[in-house]
């Protein structure tokens, strides 16, 4: 059995464990039967298939291919003529938001396992025991998961610098274990503090959304302390670099290998060794308070807010032709708000529709004035926004409470596709106006109200999207009626076809205005008007 190699590298660091003051014996037993469950949990980067679970086999180390090919796309950061600051800090940003991800999706329900509470503070196990149990558990896949993105680059690195730059980048590889664990746990016994029963979840839930985003986000950051000219890129001291740990890990090889040395190299430099042992050494200080406070969600206190408001319902009476439809317009726009599951995976995707637009906006706008911007076409930025629908739309057959789509079946339902339109109607006002409309206030202000005709023109082109994307997203899948881990294999090359198909509504929009200037617009929104008619019409005709 593979786990058990892993017990045999542990037993070598036994004599470690004991000066801690572990029960080394109970810890190995505790730790194999950690490792026998991770053979029945599907991690995230694999649930795009319909694999069957091998008895015995850990669906996670199938996983690392897929982190090794992300690995070998780093690989040409080391082969740039730059200096080895920037290099480097491009290679453990990326590094860095890959393992912050697989800590948020995989590796959350590890941390917050509450088996632990239930089962085995039952018996003479002593809490240090348990924790040293828990803590090796997850290094040993991290340290498996930055091995599979990191060696690419570190033996590219070795064949290039040498030995002193392949050591030196698997020890930072090391501290981007102990950040990654150590922040993410702080973040989760900050919220367990101050939250309790059914809230709690909620909240825990939007705090996975919210490192999803600032992960997604934060390489802006390391790309945004360097100026780059034609000749040389160069570093410009800021205070806010302080707290990026890319940098701070590649200023320790640029000081070792590079020979920069200045004062604030340096200083990055000692953090970049200090920092990941600092909090490493927080994580270990509060380990106690952690699995004390884990033991919250296992409380059914408080209610959670998921009543469908007056809106919903306003919405519902609107939009919707006949009882039935809205009557699936409501269920669907509860099941979106109550399972955190379909957030954990949806509500990420949200966020990037609002925060791309203005990523590309100000990064190619840069050095212009907020007047020249408003003199730009740049609120065509405001058609990533569509991006959110076919991701959506790919959740939108599965819930953690699929066993009951039985309903289905017993419910008097008279025409079938009154389910389909109200789940994407549904959808559209749940999830893609909240963003399109946040964009669109900033456009406004931004470009002024010139724009309106086009931000009619991409919520027309929305809704005719997004009976595009159900054809290929849903097909004959009920909504929320599979698990999960039930997604069809080819899932991810639909949603990237489904973007370019996208990006020809927004070309097409763009050639139309460009072309034809004037009043050409309000002809294009009339083609959509039409089209929408027909497409909303005629689409799910196929679905009775």
């Amino acid at each position: 059995m593979k786990e058990s190699r892993f017990l045999k590298i542990t037993d070598l660091m036994r004599p470690v464990f004991e000066k801690l003051g572990v029960n080394y014996a109970v810890m190995r037993h505790v730790l194999a039967v950690k490792l026998l469950m991770d053979a029945r949990r599907m991690p995230i980067v694999l649930a795009s298939g319909r694999q069957k679970k091998k008895k015995d086999s850990n669906l996670f180390l199938k996983s690392l291919w897929v982190y090794a090919l992300v690995g070998l796309f780093v690989v040409p950061f080391i082969f740039l003529s730059s200096d080895y600051l920037f290099k480097t800090s491009l290679i453990f940003a990326i590094i860095l938001f890959m393992v912050m991800t697989a800590m948020i999706a995989d590796f959350s329900s590890v941390l917050l396992d509450t088996r632990d509470q239930a089962i085995l503070w039952t018996k003479p196990i002593d809490a240090r025991t348990l924790h040293a149990a828990k803590t090796v558990h997850l290094c040993i896949y991290l340290i498996l998961l930055t091995g599979a993105l990191g060696l690419p680059a570190a033996i590219a690195g070795l064949m290039r610098f040498g030995l002193g730059f392949f050591l030196l980048f698997l020890l930072n590889l090391i501290f981007i274990d102990l950040i990654s664990l150590s922040c993410t746990t702080f973040v989760y016994l900050l919220v367990l503090k101050f939250f309790d029963g059914e809230r709690l979840k909620d909240i825990i839930n939007y705090v996975q959304i919210f490192l999803s985003l600032a992960v997604a986000v934060g390489y802006q950051f390391v790309i945004r302390a360097f100026d780059v000219t034609a000749t040389h890129i160069t570093l410009t001291p800021a205070w806010w670099q302080l707290f990026v740990p890319p940098l701070w890990l590649a200023s320790t090889i640029e000081w070792v290998i590079g020979g920069q040395r200045t004062a604030f190299l340096s200083l990055l430099a000692l953090l970049g060794l200090l920092m990941p042992f600092i909090l490493f050494s927080i994580y270990q200080r509060f380990s106690n308070a952690f699995e004390q406070a884990v033991i919250k969600l296992t409380v059914q206190a408080g209610k959670s807010r998921t009543q469908s408001g007056k809106l919903n319902h306003l919405l519902g009476k609107l939009l919707c032709r006949n009882l039935e439809e809205r009557t699936f317009f409501r269920f669907s726009s509860l099941m979106m708000k109550q399972d955190r599951t379909f957030k954990l995976k949806v509500y990420p995707s949200l966020g990037m529709a609002l925060v791309f637009p203005f990523i590309f906006l100000i990064n190619n706008f840069h050095g212009s004035s907020w007047h020249q911007i408003g003199q730009g076409s740049g609120f065509f930025y405001a058609y990533f926004s569509l991006l959110v629908i076919p991701t959506a739309l790919m959740m939108l057959r599965c819930s953690s409470t699929f066993k009951g789509a039985w309903i289905y079946g017993a419910a008097p339902i008279q025409q079938r596709r009154y389910i389909f339109s109200g789940a994407l109607k549904a959808t559209i006002t749940q999830l893609y106006l909240p963003a399109y409309f946040l964009l669109s206030v900033v456009f406004l202000l931004l470009f002024r109200w010139t724009i309106i005709p086009d931000l009619i023109a991409i919520l027309l082109t929305a809704s005719i999207f997004t009976i595009i994307c159900s054809h290929y997203c849903l097909g004959e899948s009920f909504p929320f009626s599979e698990p999960f881990d039930a997604q069809p294999s080819t899932g991810n090359f639909t949603v990237l076809f489904l973007f370019l198909i996208a990006g020809l509504f927004a070309a097409a929009h763009a050639i139309v205005r460009a072309v034809l200037p004037g009043y050409s617009v309000f002809i294009y929104i009339a083609c959509l008007l039409v089209a929408h008619v027909i497409v909303w019409k005629t689409g799910l005709r196929g679905k009775d």
